[in-house]
Parts: structure tokens; sequence; C-alpha cells
């Protein structure tokens, strides 16, 4: 039996795609930053330590995993900074993306497949060498999390070229769930207006189960579909420049990778 974690295990979205995939035969490792339930382990993807920690548990209990789902992630109102001095949406959707994914193939070797989650906001992305500069002044709700989904969109390029492993993306559209909230004045307005529109959590967790499971590789997976990943976001001048400056940021707070 294949064994994939899925991060973020308690969302909408994360707890669908474990029972998804636990009724098609695979053993879940789900990972949650609550006390965790049987078939469940502690991973705070905004959280260095927590993630070398987890990474150092499965290969200390001699767990062999097949598949890697990154599907946790964060929208924040306000700007804040994590614990490791990066800010909250940057440092959990992706850099906690990049630390967990490269750990992974580290431990677990070529046969790992990996599926990252990206999202529509890709498309309002404003994605420079200014990304790791975020401050209360530039922060924006949308836009900081469109870049952060842009830079797993990138990374995931680079991670599947440099390494060899199989590495698809996953949007899984706008989905009925907490995320949805934006915590302003016309969240109440806009749940009555869009929320029946919305897709259902297996709905969401469809692509990503997709995803993590094909043989296929590079593919961009929405609904039940997958296809290439669009030109515009192929062979960016700087996703060379992603990969060296978050090992650079990486190794300041004391991790080699």
């Amino acid at each position: 039996m294949k064994t994939i974690v899925v991060t973020g295990c308690t969302g909408s979205v994360g707890s669908a795609a474990v029972k998804m995939l636990r009724e098609k035969g695979y053993n879940v490792i789900g990972t949650t930053r609550r006390e965790p339930r049987e078939g469940e382990r502690t991973l705070n993807l905004g959280s260095l330590q927590s993630i070398v920690q987890f990474v150092e548990n499965l290969k200390a209990d001699g767990i062999k995993v097949d598949g890697l789902l990154n599907n946790a992630g964060t929208m924040e109102k306000t700007f804040g900074m994590n614990d490791n001095g990066f800010e909250r949406v940057i440092g959990t959707n992706y850099i906690g993306t990049y630390l967990l994914s490269r750990l992974m193939i580290q431990a677990m070797g070529k046969d790992l497949r990996v599926a990252n989650t990206v999202s529509l906001t890709c498309y309002i992305a404003k994605f420079d060498k200014n990304f790791f500069n975020v401050t209360e002044q530039n922060y924006s709700q949308l836009g900081t999390y469109g870049n952060s989904k842009y830079a797993v969109m990138l990374f995931s390029q680079e991670l599947a070229r440099r390494t060899g492993n199989q590495v698809n993306m996953t949007d899984p559209g706008v989905v009925n769930s907490r995320m949805l909230h934006m915590d302003r004045w016309f969240d109440p307005l806009a749940d009555a207006i869009f929320r029946p529109f919305c897709k259902s959590a297996e709905g969401g967790a469809t692509p990503a189960i997709n995803a993590v499971t094909t043989d296929c590789t590079m593919q961009l997976f929405r609904g039940n579909k997958h296809k290439n990943i669009p030109h515009k976001w192929q062979n960016h001048e700087l996703a060379e420049w992603l990969w060296n400056e978050t090992e650079n940021q990486l190794k300041i707070k004391g991790i080699i990778l």
C-alpha cells in the first residue's frame, strides 16, 4: 500500500483529500497544527523547525512516503511575521512548501511524487526580486497570497528540473471553505452571492488527488483535467534566482540543503 502525506488535513480540501485517497486504498498521513488524531502527525508549515522535525521523525520511524500533497496554506487579513522572521503568508505558502518538498525528496528519493497547490490568484501576482521584502506598508491580502502561489508555480518547475522527481501542480479553484472569508465587512454579502456557485470540498480535492497519483509530470490539474503549464509561466527569468535566494534565506536561518 502506497503512503501519501497530505498537509493541512483538517481544512475542507485537505480533509476531503484524505478521505478520498483512503477510499482509493492509499495509506494517508495527514498533518495538522492541532493536536493530531489517529493517522495524523504534527506539522506547522510556518515553522522551519517543525518541518525539519517532521521529516526527521518520518525517517526515524522508517516510513517510506510515495507521495507528498502540499495542500496547507494561509491567507492573512493583516501583515505579520512568523517566528523565523518571514512574513506569514510567504513563510507558510511558499517557504514551507519549498523546505518540506526539498527535505522529503532528500529523505525519500526520486520515487517521491510531489503535488503543489497553486491558485487562480497567480493571474494577479506581481512577482519580482522584492518578493521576500514584504512590509506592513506594501502588504496586500490578495496580492501577497497571489505572489506566494506564483512562487510555488516557479519553484515546482525548478524542483522537477533539478531533481528529476515527478512534480505536478493542483489548482482547486474557488472552494466553499473558510479560506474564502477575507474577514471584511462584505463577507456576508459575498457569501450570499458567490458561495452557492463555489466548488465543494470534494471538487477542490479532486485535482489534488489526480496530481499526486498520476504518472505524468509538470502538469497543471484543474477539475478532472490537466494541461501543460501555461507558456507565460514557463522558463521564467526569475525561477533560478528564486531557488537560489530561498536557499540563501534558509542558510541564514541555519538550514543547509
